[in-house]
């Protein structure tokens, strides 16, 4: 009878199947991670700041960094801890109050605002060195803050309110927050 020596293929054979299983594992790895980093948007880094009048009203500035689409950035006010526990309250501004003139926003002038009362778009972007205003009647509560109670306890132009600070928030679609500034509340 004749014996036949088969000592060696069996540890060869294991050896290429781990070295297989663990070149597959790197690359499915490899393919999750390249595209979760390449599926995530970026925010824009932008520097703003804020300053508010109850008799002025609320104006912005841009003071660097990336442009902005008007269209997609959500402006946003936040109570800060100086009105109590009340941070909670978040208020989306209506776009079609912002402008970058003296005046307000009307469908017939619409190259000045970031979005028409019908819904158009005038300005499309907010870069480094651009302003824009909120001017009255649009700068008090029921405007900035629409929803708040009717006692306005909680406005930002009641009286009450001076010397406190909120937040100026500026969010993506997503609803994250790419650029904050807190504002004092002056006269």
């Amino acid at each position: 009878m004749k014996r036949i020596n088969s000592d060696a293929v069996s540890p060869v054979v294991a050896v290429m199947l781990m070295l297989v299983v663990t070149i597959i594992i790197a690359a499915v790895v490899s393919a999750f991670a390249g595209g979760v980093a390449g599926s995530k948007d970026k925010s824009p880094s932008v520097s703003i700041r804020g300053t508010y009048s109850q008799t002025d009203g609320l104006k912005i500035e841009n003071l660097g960094g990336n442009s902005i689409s008007t269209m997609t950035t959500i402006v946003q006010i936040r109570l800060s801890k100086t009105f109590g526990n009340a941070e909670q309250h978040v208020y989306a501004v209506n776009k079609s109050a912002i402008t970058d003139v003296t005046g307000n926003c009307t469908d017939t002038s619409p190259y000045h605002c970031w979005l028409t009362p019908s819904g158009m778009g005038g300005i499309n972007s907010f870069s480094g060195g651009d302003i824009a205003y909120i001017y009255p009647p649009y700068s008090t509560g029921p405007f900035l803050q629409p929803g708040e109670s009717s006692t306005g306890s909680y406005w930002i132009n009641n009286t009450a309110n001076v010397g406190k600070t909120f937040w100026l928030e500026f969010a993506d679609e997503n609803g994250r927050i790419f650029a904050r500034n807190e504002v004092t509340i002056q006269p």
